[in-house]
């Protein structure tokens, strides 16, 4: 090989080696401007988050509320309910008492025309079942239904 080849060899690595120096600073100047873009990307990103953060707060806090006023709403008819069975058991003792008392007095009815000897008398003809008489007084109608 004469000197004119080496030469011609060596200068041809050499610029291989330069356009693959410049290939390779190309690429790093691309790498850092594409880092530089995803850096402003998440800097917006960023901003707008901070610009929604009020708002998610606001409707968490709507949430809460809401949340809250459900419980309250359900406690409330919680204790509307406990009442109505309060009132329901009430109104069933006072319909027994009323039934017993109606008991009672039909009870005291049928012994006072049991001791007026004028029904018994009357009972012996068959004027009291037919004219309705009950001793010296006539007998409620219960207007009441159970």
């Amino acid at each position: 090989m004469d000197t004119m080849t080496v030469i011609w060899i060596i200068v041809a690595i050499v610029v291989v080696l330069l356009v693959l120096a410049l290939v390779a600073a190309a690429l790093r100047t691309a790498s850092r401007k594409r880092k530089e873009q995803k850096r402003q990307e998440a800097a917006e990103v960023r901003a707008k988050a901070q610009e929604q953060s009020p708002l998610v707060a606001q409707q968490q806090a709507d949430a809460d509320l809401s949340a809250a006023q459900a419980r309250k709403a359900r406690a409330d008819a919680d204790v509307r309910a406990a009442e109505a069975e309060r009132l329901e058991a009430e109104a069933a003792a006072r319909q027994q008492e009323a039934a017993a008392s109606h008991e009672d007095l039909t009870k005291e009815w049928k012994r006072a025309d049991a001791l007026d000897p004028d029904i018994k008398d009357r009972r012996s003809t068959g004027r009291a079942r037919s004219t309705g008489e009950h001793g010296a007084h006539e007998k409620p109608t219960d207007s009441t239904t159970t």
